[in-house]
């Protein structure tokens, strides 16, 4: 009887957060992290300006005049002094008087522009994200040396600004790889409070799989968890009041049939020691082995009783196997066929291999019992007058040790295909109109359950052929 003590109460649990909140209270930590971050990349900016290492996106318009200022005083077209007199912010381009370009650190792409900056007016130029200013001033060569600039902050150190991109990008780029880090982060430990707030459900769906039912289902201070909690306690306990309720119900009856098995045992005395009186007294020829089979069948009865009424009270006799000898199990067994199939109408035909072991370890009623019921099987199907056959041989190569095989076919009609599958269930009956006559699907199952336990098997098949038609039922039984 699996635990189902406890005491089934259903707490209140409409205490917790809403769902609905505790998943807000995650949007709020993005919606935070999001601002820090943005106020966080505001104020770097803002100390990178302020301490002149990046000059912010308008440095070009307010520098324009000083630096044009700085490069009309130069006195020729000197590359290095050009650079030295333009800030990182600009771009610039040398274009000797005739036009031919001479140097300058603007990529090459931006050439035609800016020699039509210096030559045909060109003063702006407007891009898809930005806008791009020219301003062409003169030297005192009368060469023409051309800025060019986007309203964009960059680095105060020309090393920076080619080896990098432009600080705002630089920043925004920053500022992404943040946000996902943080957004991930803040998942990861959503995913983790949700989970351990539904750790209470789990648990609870486990045990309840488990039918360990005594224990206290927990909270997760989440209302509407703690609502299919609240109806898993519910079940829990409605489930154990079921089971005890079950288990009373087959207790009862295991002691019913167990009083009931225990008073036939009576009367089953009676009739034994009549018998026994009789075998003692004159009978006849004919009458004396009716007599004797007589007193086998009551015996046999008084064996299954004793197991009956073990089995019911829970406290099935063990399983002891002991070498036991074999010849006389086997003319028991043929006393008990004949007998049965005279009894049915038809008449058995014995045989037995060559080889068959002196003594056998075994528990000898239980494969009496076996065997017994598939020939009980056998004879119930067989036509009247027909034959049922009883086989046993030593089959050597079965397995390791060998197998005692005891092998009963009859000449009725067979197994269907869904019965090869299944006869062996419990309680399986196959054909509906078996209910009728009595019979319960217990005979093949009751077999295979007895030669399992010796580490056996049964094979169930239909016989094609000239030996006619009707099922084989062979029982296998481990001979070491």
């Amino acid at each position: 009887m699996d635990r189902v003590s406890g005491s089934g109460t259903r707490r209140d649990r409409g205490r917790g957060l809403p769902l609905s909140l505790v998943i807000l209270r995650y949007f709020a930590y993005v919606l935070a992290a999001a601002v820090a971050l943005a106020l966080g990349t505001y104020l770097v900016f803002g100390i990178l300006v302020g301490t002149g290492a990046v000059y912010p996106a308008n440095y070009g318009d307010t520098a324009l005049a000083e630096t044009s200022a700085r490069l009309a005083e130069l006195p020729s077209d000197d590359a290095e002094a050009v650079d030295a007199a333009v800030p990182s912010s600009f771009r610039w381009a040398l274009f000797a008087r005739d036009g031919a370009y001479v140097a300058g650190d603007a990529p090459e792409r931006a050439r035609d522009d800016l020699k039509a900056a210096a030559f045909d007016g060109l003063a702006i130029a407007y891009g898809g994200l930005s806008t791009t200013r020219y301003e062409p001033v003169e030297l005192a060569d009368g060469s023409v040396c051309v800025l060019t600039y986007d309203y964009m902050p960059q680095f105060a150190s020309k090393g920076l600004r080619d080896a990098l991109p432009n600080p705002q990008n630089l920043l925004l780029g920053g500022f992404a790889v943040l946000a996902v880090l943080v957004l991930v982060s803040i998942a990861v430990r959503a995913a983790r409070v949700l989970s351990r707030k539904m750790a209470p459900l789990a648990d609870a769906a486990r045990r309840i799989e488990e039918r360990d039912l005594d224990f206290e289902v927990g909270t997760s201070g989440v209302r509407e968890i703690d609502d299919v909690l609240g109806a898993m306690d519910e079940m829990r306990a409605s489930l154990k009041r079921s089971l005890e309720a079950q288990w009373r119900s087959e207790q009862a009856q295991r002691e019913q049939i167990a009083a009931l098995a225990h008073d036939l045992k009576t009367p089953l005395t009676v009739v034994r020691g009549n018998v026994d009186l009789l075998l003692e007294g004159e009978l006849s020829d004919e009458a004396r082995p009716c007599a004797a089979d007589a007193v086998e069948g009551a015996r046999q009865m008084g064996t299954y009783l004793a197991a009956l009424i073990d089995a019911t009270l829970g406290d099935a006799a063990a399983f002891a196997p002991v070498e036991r000898p074999l010849r006389p199990l086997l003319e028991r067994l043929r006393a008990q066929a004949e007998a049965l199939a005279a009894c049915g109408g038809a008449q058995v035909a014995w045989s037995e291999g060559a080889g068959l072991p002196e003594a056998l370890r075994m528990d000898e009623a239980l494969v009496e019992r076996a065997a017994m019921n598939v020939v009980a099987n056998a004879v119930e199907h067989a036509p009247a007058g027909s034959t049922v056959e009883v086989r046993v041989r030593a089959d050597e190569a079965a397995g390791a040790g060998g197998m005692l095989a005891v092998s009963v076919a009859d000449a009725g009609p067979g197994f269907s295909p869904e019965a090869l599958e299944r006869a062996c269930e419990r309680f399986y009956q196959g054909d509906p109109a078996r209910t009728a006559r009595g019979h319960r699907g217990l005979g093949l199952h009751v077999a295979a359950q007895a030669v399992a336990r010796h580490g056996g098997s049964v094979e169930l098949a239909n016989r094609e052929g000239a030996e006619g038609r009707g099922a084989r039922v062979t029982l296998r039984l481990p001979l070491g």
